[in-house]
């Protein structure tokens, strides 16, 4: 990613509430990992510790020695607006955190997803790659603004897929998903 220090001062310069033109460049070691937990309180559902849940979401180059796994998320867009008005849909492709002015920073490096329409007959969101000049837009954001995992089901067309086609390709080569609702408790809960 050519520009991807360029993103990295933008998520910097959001979090200080400052431009990136006030920022030095960033000159730290830069550590990457392939997993990130998200814990929050879930007072519906008491089945553990006081309520506490946590949820893992991966990002891994080779899962079990085969294809990468790029796992979505809920990310907070708006803490106004309710459910999934108030989120975004992104794909993450790398985890990553490094210092800056002594303030640690867990990122990661992500492709969006914009809102399409919510289906009124299945009551999920559809959702699409967020294209920009034939690539989807990519970002870097804190790990703040990560809530769930998310998962999402191809929208399917009249086509046939090649044989062989692999799974694992599904978000590369389809253009339109649903947002899960129905994978778990807690995403029905969180974005709905």
């Amino acid at each position: 990613m050519p520009n991807l220090h360029d993103m990295t001062l933008q998520c910097v310069a959001a979090r200080l509430g400052s431009s990136v033109d006030n920022l030095l460049p960033i000159n730290a070691k830069i550590s990457m990992f392939h997993l990130a937990i998200t814990k929050f309180h879930a007072p519906s559902d008491l089945s553990s510790t006081q309520g506490m849940q946590h949820e893992c979401i991966c990002s891994i180059p080779s899962w079990r020695g085969c294809e990468p796994c790029h796992d979505c998320a809920f990310i907070g867009e708006n803490e106004r607006a309710s459910g999934m008005r108030g989120m975004a849909i992104v794909r993450v492709i790398l985890f990553f955190s490094f210092e800056y002015e002594g303030i640690y920073y867990p990122c990661a490096l992500v492709e969006q997803f914009r809102k399409v329409q919510h289906d009124p007959m299945t009551g999920m969101w559809v959702v699409q790659p967020d294209i920009i000049c034939g690539r989807c837009k990519k970002s870097v954001l804190h790990l703040n603004t990560f809530y769930w995992g998310a998962h999402l089901i191809l929208v399917y067309g009249k086509k046939k897929l090649p044989v062989g086609f692999h799974f694992s390709y599904s978000l590369d080569a389809f253009c339109t998903f649903y947002v899960n609702k129905y994978i778990d408790h807690h995403a029905n809960k969180i974005a709905f």
